[in-house]
């Protein structure tokens, strides 16, 4: 394609030679009429160049056309291969930020304690993390506790996305920890050893000891508005809980994933260790391993076809293994801890006054 440049010089120039171009013009402008002769010529080399240069501007405007069209072309492609790759359904789990009774280490079961300061901006952090990660929220559902409403509306106002309805169940509250609620970790620990206190907070089938009916802890809760007396338990094991936590995933969850949803669910952490049980089909003696920092994100991807372990929800399988549990070989890990940079951040700035242990992938 010859440049406007190039074009421009071929249109105006010559060669300078006897009885040549410019050799006829000096002569015909000396000839009576040369002058309207030459002026013509002048003309016709104007013409050119307006040619010329139109057709120049139009290679150039199909050469970006072009251009963009190819741009475009490759966009759709990476668009469809994005979409390809792209899981079915996404389920997102996430425990509250730290409580009043976190900090101060007492067991809390279904008292309805607050967030602190540092569970504010925990709260804050997991929202960014689901920022980070891409994320957009379908549906979300909590507990009846405040604490881990709080923690969604923190996590919400963080991805822009305060306009979602948060839906609040019981079957998603805390184990009620029984005769140990309100009571200190450490101090329980040395009245009935902590093996027994382990069990009880940990193993699938141990209750804790009942609480009596007539203390102020449980009547408080007995006669909360939101709760009907006749549905408060005594005392929780996981069993208990994963049977509750079974009747929401039936009916609500899972029904949501198939329809390729992205659902965000935050509550409490033996809640989320019964649902944890239930997703990676873990063995009763497994899930003691189980843990879950306060407001760390933990990510299921599902496929609606694939080579990844079958999923408890009808119709989808896991995307992909991230690891194990407790490195209990067997007790594999589907759900990702989205990556801590962010809260990393936030301490070294200060935000966070406790390490939380950040664990990611």
């Amino acid at each position: 394609m010859l440049s406007l440049l190039t074009v421009t010089a071929l249109a105006l120039s010559s060669p300078v030679r006897p009885g040549g171009r410019t050799g006829a013009r000096a002569a015909a402008a000396r000839r009576p009429g040369g002058a309207v002769l030459l002026s013509e010529e002048a003309g016709d080399a104007d013409a050119a160049l307006a040619a010329a240069e139109r057709e120049l501007q139009i290679a150039l405007a199909e050469a970006a056309a072009a251009r963009e069209a190819a741009s475009a072309r490759k966009e759709t492609a990476a668009r469809a291969a994005a979409e390809e790759e792209a899981p079915h359904a996404r389920l997102v789990l996430v425990r509250h930020g730290q409580s009043e009774w976190n900090l101060a280490n007492r067991f809390t079961g279904w008292v309805d304690v607050d967030l602190t300061e540092q569970g504010i901006l925990e709260a804050r952090e997991a929202g960014r993390l689901l920022a980070a990660a891409g994320l957009e929220i379908d549906e979300v559902h909590t507990s009846l506790m405040r604490r881990a409403i709080r923690s969604a509306v923190l996590m919400l106002s963080t991805l822009n996305q305060c306009w979602l309805p948060v839906r609040k169940h019981l079957e998603l509250n805390e184990q009620h920890a029984g005769l140990l609620t309100g009571e200190n970790k450490v101090s329980c620990a040395q009245k009935w050893g902590v093996d027994q206190v382990m069990a009880w907070r940990r193993n699938f089938e141990d209750p804790p000891p009942e609480i009596a009916a007539d203390s102020a802890i449980q009547r408080a809760i007995a006669t909360d508005r939101r709760y009907d007396a006749a549905r408060v338990p005594s005392r929780e094991c996981l069993s208990a809980v994963s049977r509750r936590v079974a009747g929401l995933w039936e009916g609500t969850i899972a029904p949501a994933l198939q329809e390729g949803r992205t659902v965000l669910v935050v509550t409490h952490g033996n809640t989320l260790r019964a649902l944890v049980a239930y997703l990676d089909g873990l063995a009763p003696e497994d899930v003691y391993h189980v843990d879950l920092p306060t407001a760390t994100p933990l990510l299921y991807e599902f496929d609606a076809d694939g080579a990844g372990a079958e999923a408890p929800v009808a119709g989808l399988r896991h995307a992909r293994e991230h690891g194990v549990w407790g490195e209990r070989e067997g007790a594999a890990r589907h759900g990702r801890f989205l990556v801590c940079a962010v809260l990393a951040s936030a301490k070294r700035r200060g935000e966070l006054r406790h390490s939380r242990g950040c664990v990611a992938g």
